[in-house]
């Protein structure tokens, strides 16, 4: 817990299993955020990400990032996040579902 604090992270112990108990807080330097609002789909949702920053934990951050999100089943949701400015090789593996409303799904989405 004190390495945790000392990084300026969140410390939260939990019973859940395979939760994370240290986690950057909403108003981490680090990480995405938020550009616009949600855009609604056919299939789900669009949202763009920007850096909140220029700290990097890792190197070669992209941003803007891509998030969609498609409701496939009742119990299956695919999530994607791409580079919008480069095109990139993507497995030409189709997955197909018969397609549900957030409504109709067992899980919910927020942003």
């Amino acid at each position: 817990q004190e390495a945790c604090e000392a990084r300026g992270c969140t410390w939260c112990s939990t019973d859940v299993p395979n939760a994370p108990w240290c986690f950057f807080p909403e108003d981490s330097p680090y990480g995405y955020a938020r550009s616009g609002n949600a855009e609604k789909t056919d299939k789900g949702w669009r949202v763009t990400l920007n850096k909140r920053q220029a700290l990097t934990l890792f190197g070669n951050d992209i941003s803007p990032v891509v998030l969609e999100v498609e409701f496939q089943t009742k119990d299956r949701l695919r999530f994607k996040l791409y580079d919008p400015n480069k095109q990139r090789f993507e497995v030409p593996l189709k997955i197909s579902g018969p397609g549900v409303t957030a409504e109709e799904a067992s899980y919910e989405v927020e942003f």
